[in-house]
């Protein structure tokens, strides 16, 4: 099996992993395994931010990946999901300054937060679709036309159309792809990954 090939199917596992987990650092894993050979494995702490709340308040939890499991490694501080006011009683919370912003969920406003995120936990990461899949992920963006066509074979998206321009012209311009990892990939390939985008794989 060719280096090449081997690094794009384990790629394509801490991308499948980080999908199902909702980690976006998976993401950089899989991207750094395709572009450098692994180095990104050792050197990329694997940390994720989860949303939790109660009757009153809303925070972060921080979990680290070690030893084979995920660890609670810290909460941000609590905020009155009535009042947006900062839980003050007790000190050594993490700063929600912390939480980056594409993994933040809450917001001051929203009565029904979490509804709300249980809707979104099994879809494609929500933040990059509120983007219209722009960007799509590292991972993705990493695959050249060979892999894309592997990797397309294993979802199913609604169609999502272009105007006034081909899906190259679309994916290269305004999805950030490369034209030459493009190079290739047939015009229904191309319709399904454009869509895979704006579903924000």
């Amino acid at each position: 099996m060719k280096r090449r090939r081997f690094l794009f199917w384990v790629g394509l596992g801490l991308f499948q992993l980080g999908e199902r987990l909702r980690v976006e650092a998976f993401d950089e894993l899989a991207a750094g395994v395709m572009n450098d050979g692994g180095a990104a494995l050792s050197s990329t702490p694997v940390v994720h931010w989860r949303a939790a709340r109660n009757e009153a308040w809303v925070w972060y939890e921080r979990e680290t990946y070690r030893e084979g499991r995920w660890m609670l490694t810290g909460i941000t501080t609590p905020i009155n999901s009535k009042t947006g006011e900062p839980y003050t009683a007790l000190t050594g919370y993490l700063d929600p300054s912390l939480v980056p912003l594409d993994e933040r969920v809450w917001t001051n406003d929203d009565e029904d937060t979490a509804a709300t995120g249980a809707k979104l936990e099994h879809l494609p990461h929500p933040n990059r679709r509120a983007r219209h899949g722009r960007p799509p992920s590292k991972w993705l963006r990493s695959l050249n036309a060979e892999e894309l066509h592997v990797w397309l074979a294993t979802i199913d998206v609604p169609e999502a159309g272009v105007s006034g321009m081909t899906y190259c012209e679309h994916l290269t311009r305004d999805h950030f792809f490369d034209a030459e990892k493009l190079e290739g990939l047939s015009i229904d390939d191309q319709a399904k990954l454009h869509a895979a985008a704006h579903e924000g794989y």
